[in-house]
């Protein structure tokens, strides 16, 4: 499987060089899977072990609440991942527990590796790891902008207090 092209493409990798980008794609773990509308890739709160980029498709990153009416558990999208996108990047990161669940909005093609192959290749190249994790930093950022616009944007204004007057 030719990797190089996609790693191109990829937000993660931006800044690497050909030598490091076939570096990256050399690593034995890498695998393509195709995933139907409805599948969860991975659920929030599971050990997170691979890490993904998203070939083909759509994907919705969400996270658990539940109804205040009911009380039922509902899965709340808070962003979504398109062509190229990364995703379950808490496979990079201690300590390796899914924040969020990943569900297939249409049909899909995702490449995953192992998130302990591609640290152990970031901690044997500095500059490679050093490259990649101010990526992973930029993606994170703006996921958790994104996720505070939705949710400030649902929030509830508080009530309007009446001036009170002094006299």
């Amino acid at each position: 499987m030719n990797l190089v092209p996609l790693l191109k493409r990829c937000e993660l990798f931006i800044g690497l060089d050909d030598s490091d980008l076939q570096k990256i794609a050399s690593l034995p773990s890498w695998q393509r899977n195709t995933c139907n509308t409805g599948d969860f890739i991975f659920q929030e709160g599971a050990v997170a072990k691979e890490f993904y980029i998203l070939e083909e498709g759509e994907i919705s990153l969400g996270v658990a609440s539940r109804k205040e009416e009911t009380k039922k558990l509902v899965q709340v999208p808070v962003d979504t991942v398109t062509k190229g996108d990364v995703f379950g990047w808490s496979a990079l990161v201690a300590p390796h527990s899914r924040n969020m669940s990943a569900i297939c909005v249409k049909r899909s093609t995702v490449v995953a590796v192992s998130g302990t192959e591609l640290n152990k290749l970031m901690d044997c190249n500095h500059s490679l790891g050093y490259e990649v994790i101010k990526s992973l930093v930029r993606v994170i950022a703006s996921r958790l902008r994104d996720m505070q616009g939705k949710l400030a944007g649902k929030e509830k204004q508080p009530p309007r207090r009446k001036a009170v007057r002094s006299e």
